[in-house]
């Protein structure tokens, strides 16, 4: 069994009394088993530490962080063992909410047990005192707003990445993900990326053999920029492998488009008879190569940087050149198997 084959479990993320339903820790434990990998091998292709696979198998959310990085480290496990993503996140995000909620009552009655007041002075509350408390309080704001502003003017944007500073894969890609400060862009070595209103991001990117560089930037909107840099060595395996060696070498019934980005790292989307298989970043001088029975769609924001090669009905391995202008996005632009490149 491979973690391309789909897991046996259904999982439900509403709230349930059934006492035999599987929690999030026993479906990730269950379905490593059974595709009989150990969990250094899950670290090794994933990059999620060991420590924190095991205390996500234990279901040990007393020393798993409420962050953006245990969110992270879920949705890689579970995309990597063959799960819905979205139906796991919503089962983590109950299943840490009824945590926190248990934690809470708990606080609560320790401290209505404890907090016993011996005496306490009578408080008069007057007009006086009542104008002075809100004359303080538009004080206190309006210090912390301006204190807020020159801040965000001051300071670049903040950086949280839950990859290592530096892995090693054998895979064709990898998922780089993190955080940075609501409201600014992120880039990858320059190349924009999507990312949530809460600045939290995850973006599949395409490896060459060897060494990757891949730099995380964030920009605000003042304009002031940060950046992290990662080191990547991979040792790519499968398809695009030697990927000259799977381009067909006859016109065949159907459509082949070989991918590449030249000197500018691209973002690009691919769907293949209308469904989505590649959503990422590229880095320069990585290739890919998609299939489809009769079309492939790709948009891409640098056509000047993204090359294609296609192979269909009537030509062969037909080098389309470069999309567009350097720099200029491009949308749904198609191939189908009897498009004719002249």
């Amino acid at each position: 069994m491979s973690p391309n084959e789909k897991p046996k479990y259904i999982v439900k993320s509403g709230n349930s009394n059934n006492k035999n339903e599987l929690k999030l820790s026993d479906l990730f434990s269950r379905r490593r088993k059974e595709l009989e990998l150990s969990l250094d091998d899950i670290e090794k292709n994933t990059h999620i530490r060991k420590k924190y696979l095991r205390l996500l198998e234990k279901g040990d959310y007393a020393n798993l962080s409420n962050d953006v990085y245990t969110r992270g480290y879920v949705k890689n496990y579970a995309e990597f063992l063959g799960f819905d993503t979205k139906e796991i996140l919503k089962l983590y995000s109950s299943e840490r909410l009824q945590y926190e909620q248990t934690i809470g009552i708990y606080n609560k009655k320790s401290k209505s047990k404890s907090l016993n007041p011996i005496d306490s002075q009578t408080f008069t509350i007057t007009p006086k005192t009542i104008l002075v408390g809100l004359a303080s309080i538009f004080v206190l704001i309006m210090v912390g707003y301006v204190s807020w502003q020159f801040s965000q003017l001051s300071a670049p944007p903040i950086i949280r990445l839950a990859n290592q500073d530096s892995s090693s894969t054998d895979s064709s890609f990898v998922i780089v993900s993190g955080e940075v400060d609501s409201g600014s862009d992120v880039f990858i070595n320059d190349s924009p990326i999507l990312s949530s209103p809460d600045g939290s991001f995850s973006d599949r990117v395409a490896l060459i053999n060897g060494s990757n560089q891949i730099k995380v930037s964030a920009r605000n909107k003042f304009g002031k920029e940060s950046s992290k840099t990662i080191i990547v060595e991979s040792t790519v395996q499968g398809l695009n492998a030697n990927i000259e060696n799977d381009i067909s070498n006859n016109k065949i019934d159907g459509v082949e488009v070989l991918v590449e980005a030249k000197e500018q790292a691209i973002f690009v989307n691919v769907k293949s008879d209308g469904k989505d298989v590649f959503k990422g970043t590229m880095l320069p001088g990585s290739k890919q190569l998609f299939k489809a029975k009769d079309t492939i769609k790709i948009s891409t924001g640098n056509a000047g940087s993204t090359s294609v090669n296609v192979t269909n009905s009537l030509v062969v391995n037909k080098n389309v050149g470069t999309l567009g202008p350097e720099g200029e996005p491009r949308q749904d632009i198609i191939f189908n198997k009897d498009t004719n490149i002249q």
